[in-house]
């Protein structure tokens, strides 16, 4: 989930993590950058001027970007799409109002306006489907990494938490569910990467819920906090650690990280919460699910907004050059056993970026978190 901040802010405007997490594509006034999580350096730079949205397609040459409206030339009512290897402009399409958002994955293109949603196809950026939505102010959406499912989720309502499931794969009637996930307006969304769970918060932060597609059965619910905050991103944990993992980031300058897996309880105990739920109103079954919060980080500074991914160890060690198996089994154990590790890797509207491992996750008193690496997005020149 990308950071998306308005014009007026100062510094940067735009931070995303592409697909696969090897990468980071910044937008600022000079222009645009992609940082690699690899080589820690700044892999591109193009000084074109005010950039609101940047997004990358993966770790190919492709990418989005759309301007800030400073420049005539970057208005925020046209979106590009350019090869960063030759520099050259693809293509430009001129949208009626201000692009509020963009998603790719190696099939679609997505377009997300205050009101409406346009759907491309990437490879002819032939416009597929327009939807039309609610009102969407802040471009809230999420588009499945993958393409078989290909699902958008969006906004459903602009007064209730309830989120609209398409089906990105075909071009006719595709409203694959509706979700009803809060009582407030939905602020934030995430998929994990084979598109089977949808994560998500509401304007006020304290409540995150997890629901399994495709019946949008709601399967997990989370307790934040009791004060309200902005969730500035979700993250779920790749495929191989189990169980899986679902990162946050608030307003309050932490990440919290939930275990999607369901209590140890006394068989009477689970039969009392059942009962509870199925009879209290669903605003009220929170108060009988306890948190699930195994591990806190607090960021260094006073409440910067930031974005997190997740990375298992051995993944991570494999991108970045040849690693003994053996070791990488050693060092991820699959996150079983109580001694599974992770990389939490966060980027700041400040321009820093945390490396966090985070080891013994199935251990009693909880996993612990140390801080391996800390640099700066911006430093590095080409």
């Amino acid at each position: 989930m990308p950071l998306h901040r308005p014009p007026s802010a100062k510094g940067i405007l735009y931070l995303a993590f592409n697909q696969d997490n090897t990468c980071i594509s910044i937008a600022d006034y000079k222009g645009i950058k992609i940082y690699s999580l690899e080589t820690h350096k700044v892999l591109y730079q193009s000084d074109l001027g005010a950039v609101s949205i940047a997004e990358m397609l993966f770790c190919t040459s492709l990418m989005a970007y759309v301007g800030a409206g400073e420049q005539p030339t970057l208005t925020p009512r046209k979106l590009f799409l350019v090869n960063t290897a030759t520099g050259s402009v693809i293509q430009d399409i001129s949208l009626p109002t201000s692009v509020l958002a963009v998603r790719l994955n190696r099939e679609r293109l997505v377009v997300v306006l205050e009101r409406r949603t346009l759907v491309h196809d990437l490879k002819t950026l032939e416009l597929l489907r327009t939807l039309e939505t609610p009102s969407n102010p802040k471009g809230c959406c999420a588009l499945s990494t993958c393409f078989d499912p290909c699902l958008l989720a969006l906004p459903s309502s602009s007064t209730s938490g309830t989120m609209r499931v398409y089906n990105a794969a075909i071009t006719g009637s595709s409203v694959e569910c509706e979700v009803t996930a809060h009582n407030s307006p939905v602020a934030v969304m995430a998929w994990n990467q084979d598109a089977s769970l949808l994560a998500s918060a509401s304007n006020k932060g304290t409540v995150l819920r997890v629901h399994k597609m495709p019946q949008a059965n709601k399967v997990y619910s989370f307790r934040r906090g009791s004060r309200p905050a902005p969730i500035h991103s979700l993250a779920f944990s790749p495929l191989d650690i189990q169980p899986p993992l679902l990162c946050a980031t608030s307003g309050h300058g932490t990440v919290h990280i939930f275990r999607l897996e369901q209590p140890d309880r006394h068989p009477a105990a689970s039969a009392a919460v059942g009962f509870l739920c199925s009879v209290m109103p669903p605003r009220l079954t929170d108060v009988v699910e306890p948190p699930r919060c195994i591990a806190t980080i607090k960021l260094p500074g006073r409440g910067v907004p930031a974005i997190c991914a997740v990375q298992s160890v051995s993944s991570q060690q494999n991108g970045g050059g040849t690693t003994d198996s053996s070791l990488a089994d050693d060092l991820n154990a699959n996150a079983g056993g109580g001694m599974g590790i992770i990389n939490v890797m966060v980027a700041t509207a400040e321009g820093l970026f945390y490396e966090y491992h985070v080891q013994d996750l199935k251990a009693p008193q909880g996993p612990t978190c140390t801080l391996e690496g800390e640099s700066y997005l911006l430093a590095q020149k080409i």
